[in-house]
C-alpha cells in the first residue's frame, strides 16, 4: 500500500479525497482494495476474513459507493447519487467510501457535479478517484486531491514480461526501465509493441527535427499509425526527448531507458535545448488537450501541434 495511505489509517488522518494514478487499472484497484479493506477491517488490516472485509471486497458493504464507467465515458447521471450516499449517517457507525474507478473518464459536467460535494465533503468520508492520467482532471479537483502513484513491482518483472509477450529479456527490461519499474505500465508498453512504436516515435521526431516543413504529413500519418492508443505513443516520445537532454547534459549512458538507441540519442543531442525542450512541452500538452477534450478532434489537434514544433525547430 502506498505509504501516504499506510500512515492515513495508523494515524487516523485521513483525507476527504486521494487520486490514485496508475497506467494500468488493476494497480490502481489494488491500492484502493488494500486502504479500503483496512478502513472497514475489525482489526484495521484488511485481513480479508472479517465481516467488514468479507462485505467489501464482495462489493456489497452499504458503506462503500462504486462508480466504474468500465472504459466508458462518465456522465452526469452516474454520479448524481452521491449527495444522498455521502450525506447520511454510516449503516456501520465507520467511514464511507466513494470509489470512481476510471475517473479520467468523467465528462466535464460529471466533474463539475462531483467538485460540488469535494468542495464541502461530509466527515468521516473518504473519495477515492483511481484514473490513469490525473491530468484529464478538472485542476478544481486536483487541488482537493491529495495524488499519489500507484507504483507497482513484482518479483522478477523483466523474466515475466519476456516470456508473456515472448520478447527478449533486453526488450523487457527498456519496457521497466521506461515504466519506472512499474510492472503494471510495462506490460501496457508491452500490448502494444513498445519496440515498433518507440522507433516510430524516434522516427518521426527526426524528421520534424531536420526534414523541416516537408515532414507533417508524412509524420501526422505516422503518429496517427497509433491514434487508438495515442497518449501512449506521445508518452514514449517524451521519454525518448528525456534520455536525448539527460545524455546531452551528462553524457551518463546508464541512467538512459532506450539503451539500444544510443547512437540516435547521442546525434539527436547535438540539437539545441530549445528544440528539444520545446518539442516536448508541445507534445506534452497536445495530450493534456486530448484528455481534456476527447471530442475533439485530435488529427486537428495534431496537425497544429506538428508545425509549433516546427517553429521551435527553426
Amino acid at each position: 500500500m502506498n505509504g501516504i495511505l499506510r500512515n492515513a489509517l495508523d494515524t487516523g488522518n485521513i483525507a476527504g479525497a486521494y487520486i490514485i494514478e496508475g497506467a494500468a487499472p488493476e494497480a490502481a484497484w489494488r491500492e484502493a482494495d488494500e486502504f479500503v479493506s483496512a478502513l472497514f477491517c475489525a482489526a484495521g488490516t484488511g485481513c480479508g476474513s472479517c465481516p467488514g472485509c468479507k462485505k467489501y471486497f464482495a462489493r456489497n458493504h452499504a458503506d462503500v459507493m462504486v462508480i466504474d464507467g468500465e472504459g466508458k465515458s462518465i456522465k452526469v447521471d452516474a454520479v448524481r447519487d452521491i449527495p444522498s450516499f455521502v450525506y447520511r449517517k454510516s449503516y456501520e457507525g465507520g467511514y464511507k467510501a466513494v470509489i470512481v474507478a476510471g475517473a479520467q473518464d468523467m465528462t466535464e459536467q460529471a466533474q463539475n457535479a462531483l467538485l460540488k460535494v469535494l468542495e464541502e465533503p461530509p466527515a468521516r468520508t473518504v473519495f477515492l478517484l483511481l484514473a490513469q492520467n490525473a491530468k484529464s482532471l478538472l485542476p478544481t479537483i486536483l487541488s482537493r486531491c491529495i495524488i499519489l502513484d500507484a507504483h507497482s513491482n513484482v518479483p522478477d518483472a523483466e523474466g515475466r514480461i519476456a516470456e508473456e509477450f515472448s520478447v527478449s529479456t533486453a526488450a523487457a527490461r527498456v519496457m521497466l526501465r521506461a515504466a519506472g519499474g512499474d510492472y503494471y505500465k510495462a506490460r501496457i508498453y508491452a500490448e502494444n509493441g513498445y519496440t515498433e512504436m518507440r522507433n516510430d516515435m524516434i522516427l518521426a521526431l527526426g524528421r520534424l527535427f531536420y526534414a523541416k516543413n516537408m515532414a507533417v504529413s508524412v509524420t501526422e500519418k505516422l503518429i496517427l499509425k497509433y491514434e487508438e492508443s495515442l497518449a501512449l505513443a506521445i508518452d514514449v516520445a517524451l521519454i525518448y526527448i528525456k534520455d536525448v537532454l539527460g545524455y546531452k547534459h551528462t553524457q551518463n549512458e546508464g541512467a538512459i531507458v532506450n539503451i539500444d538507441r544510443i547512437e540516435e540519442i547521442k546525434k539527436h543531442a547535438m540539437l539545441r535545448d530549445r528544440t528539444l525542450v520545446g518539442t516536448a512541452d508541445l507534445l506534452a500538452g497536445f495530450t493534456v488537450r486530448s484528455c481534456q477534450c476527447p471530442g475533439a478532434n485530435k488529427k486537428l489537434m495534431l496537425t497544429g501541434t506538428l508545425f509549433d514544433i516546427l517553429e521551435v525547430t527553426i
